[in-house]
């Protein structure tokens, strides 16, 4: 018999060069592209258009230790380091950790550092560049453990359902949203044609820790504003735990009243806060309702039980805290190659979460949760791991 998955990590990150991605670029914008630049105090910064400098730093940390700046994505001898190769050293270093596949978020050099390039053709070649080696280079080596996020440009709900559309087209069936479809921070009606698209070509939303504006501003106490008062007066009290906000601003729209079947998941955001989370959007509907004359068809909590799925990484509280939570719907990551992950010692640190819990939760964060949101087979065989 083969190898079966026995662990699934349901957060990681693809770090690597720019020259991996931006090499699809047309050669008309490759003078545009982000590039590294190497700094006289040690390791690179990424150099991009519309920003500042950006040192390496926590987001290749691998094993560590941690530095803020002054990383690298070489070796000294020049080959990559952990976390910054190709699809089959990724492999490797999955065994290393004792995980057998990973959901594989983009950096941000690939999604929100370049979201302030003024050329927004420059910007769509970008995008589109890097869900080319995210399909083609990468995931393609073992699409079974290596199970991509691809990235959706702010451009608006057109540019975002053409994206969505080529990457399932090159079997990349996930993706990473940073604002709503509409391209700005808050829920608006043209969403829906981006929703609806989604369902239809069966891509999974998975935002990380949020999109959009991740807290409502507020005009005067407690009072949340935007296009929608109402969703960000909800969810005071909590309104700055993401994802808290843009879960009220779908709730608040409509949207999963009009599409019943649409699914977030939310990396990273951990759980042990969840349970006073639900207990405050409902406290603060049953407050605010009359207020600003609304009902909602269900309870706010009832929609996020039944829309909505979590991941944690290094909070172990949420399992000495199982009977309080959403088990069902809750997933690990280890979050590598970055700063406050688990990476080497995912397995160790699961093995202590779990001492002494009933198996039947550590099999549905491990294995059931991610396996039935990505529709990965938990009876194949996974690819094996290339030899070095």
């Amino acid at each position: 018999m083969g190898r079966k998955y026995q662990i699934i990590s349901g957060d990681g990150h693809v770090e690597t060069p720019p020259e991996s991605w931006v090499k699809y670029m047309p050669e008309i914008y490759q003078d545009r592209a982000p590039r590294l630049v190497k700094l006289a105090t040690g390791g690179e910064a990424w150099l991009i258009e519309g920003q500042p400098l950006i040192p390496n730093g926590q987001n290749i940390t691998g094993r560590g230790p941690v530095v803020t700046e002054g990383g690298s994505y070489f070796n000294e001898d020049g080959s990559s380091a952990e976390g910054a190769g190709d699809a089959a050293q990724r492999l490797r270093e999955q065994d290393i950790d004792g995980i057998d596949a990973e959901v594989l978020f983009p950096p941000i050099f690939a999604s929100r550092a370049i979201e302030n390039i003024g050329d927004k053709d420059v910007y769509r070649a970008l995008i589109r560049a890097y869900n080319t080696f995210l399909a083609r280079d990468y995931c393609a080596v073992a699409p079974d453990r290596l199970i991509g996020n691809g990235v959706v440009p702010t451009t608006g709900v057109e540019d975002a359902i053409a994206e969505i559309e080529f990457l399932v087209d090159n079997g990349i069936r996930s993706v990473s949203l940073h604002m709503f479809p509409n391209g700005s921070g808050f829920a608006k009606p043209e969403d829906d044609e981006f929703w609806k698209r989604s369902l239809e070509i069966g891509m999974k939303l998975s935002p990380h820790f949020g999109f959009g504006q991740f807290a409502p501003d507020m005009s005067s106490v407690g009072v949340g504003t935007g296009p929608d008062p109402f969703a960000g007066t909800i969810v005071q009290r909590v309104s700055g735990q993401p994802p808290m906000y843009n879960m009220s601003q779908i709730i608040c729209s409509g949207a999963l009243d009009r599409f019943p079947d649409l699914q977030f998941y939310f990396a990273e955001v951990n759980a042990s806060w969840l349970p006073w989370g639900l207990f405050v959007i409902d406290d603060n509907y049953e407050i605010f309702k009359g207020t600003f004359d609304r009902k909602l068809e269900r309870k706010p909590s009832e929609y996020i039980l039944d829309h909505f799925w979590f991941g944690i990484i290094r909070d172990p509280k949420c399992v000495a805290m199982r009977d309080h939570l959403p088990f069902d719907r809750l997933m690990f990551g280890s979050d590598f190659p970055h700063s406050v992950g688990s990476y080497p010692k995912s397995k160790q640190f699961l093995d202590d979460a779990f001492d002494g819990v009933p198996d039947s939760y550590r099999s549905q964060m491990l294995l059931e949760n991610p396996a039935k949101y990505f529709d990965l087979d938990l009876d194949a065989d996974i690819t094996p791991t290339p030899e070095a």
